[in-house]
């Protein structure tokens, strides 16, 4: 399956790896602005899933061609992939995502500054990963404490590093959406990949979000919220209302994947 934007969640199927349950949800909103320039896809069987997230760049033509070019060609690229380990897999696919949109802006001069980030989230019974290139973050909660991050590739991620910037400031810093490396730039690729090291177990819970989501919570925050959550659908309506409750007159599009794993 391979969503777009939606205006309200929508579940993805259940899936049973035999010692877990997964389940999904997803949701995409264009806030304030004129269009919605985010893209999500999602697929999946008892054997593994993967989920992808991109956050295009390049105004409302080349903005959403790029994501969508991004969130297609990751999935597609997982899908014929013959890497055994799954972080290798999605490393792969970012790279594959990247010389799509690269294809399409030497081919269409229309699209030639089209850019975009692109998360992924893999899961199987014995292992979950992730990879990511841009500011579109995933989220690893596990035990109700959040236990992983992502880095942004991001000048103002860059001052965090140096210590000149706490991670607190980087949603108000103004120089917060400089990229340094995204798909599509014609600049060396940044592509992060990690592993989680453990099987998925019940209680863990993962989010997929775009800037226009993430900067709206602190840490804590998303801490309660997906504690408190019942289910994947439950945690985006609530992360939705919080959205509203902080009313940025300037709201960019929201997009974020809730993968919960039950027993």
């Amino acid at each position: 399956m391979n969503a777009a934007t939606e205006p309200s969640p929508v579940s993805f199927p259940t899936l049973d790896f035999g010692t877990v349950r997964v389940q999904s949800a997803a949701m995409s909103l264009q806030g304030a602005r004129p269009y919605n320039e985010d893209r999500l896809g999602y697929t999946g069987d008892a054997g593994g899933a993967c989920w992808a997230l991109a956050d295009g760049l390049g105004g409302h033509k080349g903005g959403a061609r790029a994501a969508e070019l991004a969130v297609q060609g990751a999935l597609q690229s997982i899908g014929r992939s013959s890497a055994q380990r799954l972080e290798d897999k999605l490393k792969q696919a970012v790279s594959d995502a990247h010389a799509g949109i690269r294809a399409e802006q030497k081919a269409h001069a229309e699209f030639s500054d089209m850019r975009s980030t692109l998360v992924l989230f893999g899961a199987s019974a014995s292992d979950v990963a992730w990879s990511h290139c841009g500011d579109s973050r995933l989220y690893y909660f596990r035990n109700g404490k959040l236990a992983y991050r992502t880095r942004d590739h991001s000048a103002v991620q860059m001052l965090v590093a140096a210590g000149e910037v706490s991670e607190e400031e980087i949603p108000r810093h103004p120089g917060r959406s400089r990229l340094v490396s995204c798909l599509g730039s014609m600049n060396s690729l940044l592509i992060s990949t990690r592993s989680g090291g453990v099987a998925p177990q019940p209680g863990d819970a993962f989010l997929l979000c775009s800037d226009g989501l993430w900067e709206n919570f602190d840490t804590a925050s998303l801490e309660r919220l997906v504690g408190a959550a019942a289910d994947p659908e439950e945690l985006l309506m609530t992360l939705d209302a919080g959205v509203a409750a902080v009313g940025r007159p300037d709201q960019d599009n929201y997009t974020v994947i809730s993968v919960f794993i039950r027993g």
